[in-house]
């Protein structure tokens, strides 16, 4: 589904992703890859802490006896794991919008469709709700002691209510696998001391490959097999690349983090549209509620996307017979936005069995700001999940 990629952006990510996973296959590496690079910082914490009698250690690993070692289960590449060790996960993810917003504002569906107000020509068609569930599938293995290889499958089920400028009422519906995410975690520096705590730092590198329907079709007013607009799609059409860091700090019963991941589209699709570009940044911080057992988190999770590049010609914007708007999920340009979401998390660690470490989770949340340029606001956001670590 890919079309005329550009070669600059993704390019060079894409090229540091295979030299990184070749260099990783090939060469002796350390459990962090500044190990030894960062030797005049080391040697200067060192001495601080000798004169308490206490000893740094580098290159650690994250401590996987505690409920809180992992993140809130709706942040994803937040720990890496040790060689020949393996991981997989399921996660259930539920958001659920309703309403319309442009810019802070709030908006009815009569304001939607009624001409001149606020919207400048008004719409046949405006969005009441959506609904959309994630069945995500991931796995993780430690290549080695630094790099972590990680695979992501999602599966989508999207459903959109309608109501009609006359008062009528229609829902459209998508559902099928996502695009396929895979890539891998480069541990970067890891040290730790009692008083101190633990401070580990790694890289986040991954990409995801076309395989999400962007032409789904359902009965609209319009007929039987209309092509539905650009929120119901299962995925993006190009090659993306998401390049990240991420931190994670521990002291006692308390951690905490901080993750920076951007989305980078690789030119345009077979259908001459491109996702627009996006990046989210999450802060977090967890408690051992019972030691070894169960943990609580809160998480800020502030999120970034831009408006669509190019257009799908197959997808209808105006009506043949008047050229009146049908609907805003048809316009790319109205596709941009940002929100901050505010979540709170319990993670549940139960007794090592068959060599398995199993994990439960739950975090929901909701915004507490949203910016859109023309689009559903979202209302909630629920993440169940599971992770066997073996």
């Amino acid at each position: 589904m890919n079309g005329v990629l550009n070669p600059v952006k993704p390019g060079i990510i894409f090229v540091l992703f295979l030299f990184c996973l070749t260099w990783a296959n090939t060469q002796g590496v350390h459990a962090a890859l500044l190990d030894g690079m960062l030797d005049d910082v080391e040697e200067s914490l060192a001495e601080g802490l000798a004169n308490k009698g206490e000893k740094l250690t580098t290159g650690n690993f994250y401590t996987d006896d505690k409920p809180n070692a992992h993140a809130p289960i709706g942040m994803m590449g937040d720990h890496t794991h040790e060689a020949g060790e393996v991981m997989f996960s399921y996660r259930l993810m539920h958001m659920f919008m309703e309403g319309n917003r442009y810019g802070t504002d709030r908006v009815t569906t009569d304001e939607v469709t009624m001409m001149g107000r606020p919207v400048p020509s008004g719409y046949l068609v405006a969005p009441e709700s959506m609904r959309m569930w994630m069945h995500m599938f991931g796995f993780m293995y430690g290549l080695n002691d630094t790099v972590t290889l990680t695979l992501m499958v999602p599966y989508l089920n999207n459903s959109m209510d309608h109501v009609t400028r006359m008062g009528g009422k229609f829902t459209t519906r998508s559902e099928g696998f996502g695009d396929i995410r895979f890539g891998s975690l480069w541990r970067l520096w890891a040290i730790e001391a009692p008083s101190i705590g633990a401070h580990r730092f790694h890289f986040n590198l991954s990409m995801s490959v076309p395989t999400g329907d962007i032409e789904p079709t359902d009965r609209t007013p319009l007929g039987p097999n209309s092509r539905l607009p650009y929120p119901m799609h299962l995925g993006s059409g190009t090659f993306d690349f998401y390049p990240g860091i991420t931190y994670g700090g521990e002291m006692g019963h308390a951690s905490w983090g901080i993750q920076a991941i951007g989305t980078l589209r690789a030119g345009q699709n077979s259908n001459d549209f491109s996702k627009g570009d996006a990046y989210t940044i999450n802060v977090h911080g967890a408690y051992e509620l019972i030691r070894n057992t169960l943990s609580s988190s809160v998480r800020l999770s502030w999120n970034h996307w831009e408006p669509y590049d190019g257009m799908d010609s197959n997808i209808r914007t105006n009506h043949p017979m008047n050229q009146i708007r049908i609907v805003q999920t048809a316009f790319p340009d109205l596709l941009g936005g940002q929100r901050l979401d505010l979540l709170f998390g319990v993670n549940i660690l139960f007794p090592e069995f068959m060599g398995l470490e199993n994990r439960l989770a739950v975090e929901g949340g909701f915004p507490i700001y949203q910016y859109l340029d023309g689009q559903l606001e979202t209302d909630s956001v629920v993440t169940f999940g599971w992770q066997a670590v073996y």
